[in-house]
């Protein structure tokens, strides 16, 4: 089986907004259903896990009834196994997707799932268009772009695998640093992603996705 979890459990704060970002308005649809529906409406997506602030638990039960919903935690890796324990234990793979990017596409969740045939893990991922430099104590350094590459969702794992390093206290700022923090020599598959998918975090990126 395969499950995708949706985090949704950010209070907004970064946005600048009472209502949480994944619960604005993006076309006349709250943006949290786009990227539900496209995991819904795929062939391979078994059963859909969200995970919500907990404020936003009723408007989220009431709304998503085909999903199963559940309370998030104080940090993403507290929120993503939230959403992993709540899938079957019979699940294969798992597909952990950040609500603020809602123009996943089907290609890319094709690809991660044919992954995860071969691949413990994998995640869609885009080459670094801006120049880097890396600060030590104020200090700059050097960093060759060519070798970089920026991280999107949804970040795919054998359950197996994502529930035993979510259990653990590691910090990263996503799965797939979590995963590398502690196996750092496990092998990894990334496929394309796309600049459709890059995560709405201010009112700026809101208006930029709306159609004029």
């Amino acid at each position: 089986m395969n499950y995708a979890i949706i985090l949704a459990g950010g209070s907004g704060s970064r946005f600048g907004s009472e209502i949480p970002k994944q619960f604005s308005k993006l076309n006349n649809r709250e943006m949290l259903s786009i990227s539900v529906d496209t995991f819904y409406n795929h062939p391979k997506i078994d059963q859909i896990v969200i995970v919500s602030h907990k404020d936003w638990l009723h408007h989220v039960v009431t709304n998503y009834s085909d999903c199963i919903v559940v309370e998030g935690g104080a940090r993403r890796q507290d929120s993503s196994l939230k959403g992993v324990q709540a899938t079957s234990r019979d699940t294969e793979n798992v597909l952990i997707h950040d609500a603020a990017r809602p123009f996943v596409s089907p290609r890319i969740i094709s690809d991660c799932l044919e992954s995860l045939k071969k691949y413990a893990g994998t995640a869609p991922i885009m080459d670094i268009s801006n120049s880097l430099i890396q600060l030590d104590n104020g200090i700059p350094a050097y960093v060759d772009r060519s070798k970089i590459r920026e991280v999107q969702t949804p970040q795919c794992f054998k359950r197996t695998l994502i529930l035993r390093v979510l259990s653990e206290k590691l910090e990263a700022t996503d799965e797939i640093g979590m995963v590398l923090r502690k196996f750092p020599e496990i092998k990894l598959q990334f496929v394309q992603g796309s600049d459709k998918n890059s995560k709405i975090t201010t009112a700026i990126d809101l208006q930029l996705f709306r159609k004029p």
